[in-house]
């Protein structure tokens, strides 16, 4: 059994995985101007292209570590994703721009493809290790754990870029400020990679192939379903908040709304191990987002009264937590322990709503900001089909943590 230092050192991958997307996103105006100094046409909309195409391999990169973390087991696998992160991330911050010419938009691309293949089998494998022989009333705050570290990632790189910007002019960043936050990610992740050699090897828990082969595409598409949602509500928070901050009056709005949602989910994983268990804490945020969602967002954006926003914001952030909280351990409970379905299905997902959502909500909040609200309400209605195909054994899962409570 792990203890809660060695689970840190697990989740660290995925929270470096969400710097290193966000990281990209706050420098992307240096690396568009990067491009542009090399004669490359378009260059703003070359960026964004490379942020799109990242998300395509990812259910590749998914298949590829998930196999390893099936045959021959999670630490493996989560040795392999954090060498091959370190590697591409040093390299992108070392990269010597200016003697590339017009290949530094290939040289970009193939870098930022080793990341999002590596982080396509990050997550999901995380899930599987620190799920795996754990209490069931862990079960909670071990979920909130591997998502607050997303949201960890994001919070650090938004800082780090700030504290940059405040301390350097605009020529230095251009010249040299934008590798640093680069730089800053590759030594952590090769840190990550150094504890993880220190963790203990799970003992595999093998089926035969005859129970898993029929029920794989079933597990692939229950996970995808409820990835939906999960993908849709945690991109909407965190990486589009930028776009959403043009329509509200509070201040700092990305900073405030990723922290607060941090808080919340670590708070809804301790209660919810304490009061009730992970699938049923999950179905109560889908209720109250297929109620609630549109209404909240409406009021963030009609009304320019300080204290409704700031309500608004706290309905959306609990409604948030509730879903992303539970969302690693029911997905745990719906690969039904195979790690290649669990992240087949969820990087098909991220990679079609992940990539989209930031697109999709910059077209909304041309129109309205409630517009968002509908987007998001609908967004709930995937997890729910998800729950509904799920297998009796889940049940019965439900059934023997509710014992131990």
């Amino acid at each position: 059994m792990l203890s809660w230092p060695q689970r840190a050192v697990v989740v660290s991958g995925n929270a470096f995985e969400f710097y290193d997307i966000a990281v990209f996103a706050a420098i992307s105006p240096y690396l568009a101007h990067i491009l542009s100094a090399n004669g490359i046409a378009h260059s703003n909309y070359i960026v964004w292209g490379i942020f799109a195409l990242r998300f395509l391999i990812r259910p590749l990169g998914g298949m590829f570590v998930g196999k390893i973390a099936d045959r021959k087991g999670r630490k493996p696998a989560l040795v392999f994703t954090s060498s091959l992160t370190g590697i591409a991330t040093l390299l992108m911050a070392v990269m010597p721009v200016n003697q590339l010419g017009d290949i530094v938009v290939v040289v970009f691309l193939v870098l930022q493809m080793m990341q999002a293949f590596s982080f396509g089998g990050e997550y999901p494998t995380i899930i599987q290790y620190l799920h795996q022989n754990s209490f069931h009333n862990h079960r909670a705050r071990i979920s909130s754990f591997i998502v607050a570290s997303s949201i960890v990632g994001v919070i650090a790189s938004l800082l780090i870029v700030t504290l940059l910007k405040s301390y350097l002019t605009n020529a230095e960043m251009q010249q040299f400020g934008w590798r640093i936050p680069l730089a800053f990610g590759a030594v952590n992740v090769l840190m990550s990679f150094w504890f993880r050699l220190k963790l203990p090897v799970h003992e595999m828990k093998r089926s035969n192939t005859s129970s898993i082969e029929p029920s794989y595409s079933k597990t692939t598409s229950k996970v995808f379903f409820i990835s939906v949602t999960g993908a849709v509500i945690f991109y909407i928070q965190n990486l589009s908040s930028a776009i959403l901050s043009k329509s509200v009056s509070i201040a700092h709005f990305s900073l405030i709304n990723s922290s607060l949602l941090l808080v919340l989910i670590l708070l809804v994983g301790v209660l919810t191990d304490k009061l009730s268990f992970p699938r049923q804490s999950f179905k109560f945020g889908l209720l109250c987002g297929l109620v609630a969602l549109y209404p909240s967002y409406y009021l963030l954006s009609t009304h320019s009264n300080i204290l409704i926003q700031w309500f608004a914001l706290g309905c959306i952030s609990i409604i948030s937590a509730l879903i992303l909280s539970n969302l690693a351990a029911v997905l745990f409970d719906a690969s039904e322990g195979n790690t290649t379905s669990l992240a087949l299905g969820y990087n098909i997902a991220l990679s079609i709503f992940g990539g989209l959502s930031p697109l999709i909500v910059q077209y909304l909040t041309g129109i309205s900001v409630s517009y968002v609200g509908v987007y998001a309400s609908l967004a709930v209605i995937p997890a729910v089909i998800g729950l509904y195909i799920f297998s009796p054994s889940n049940t019965l899962t439900e059934k023997s943590a509710a014992t131990i409570h």
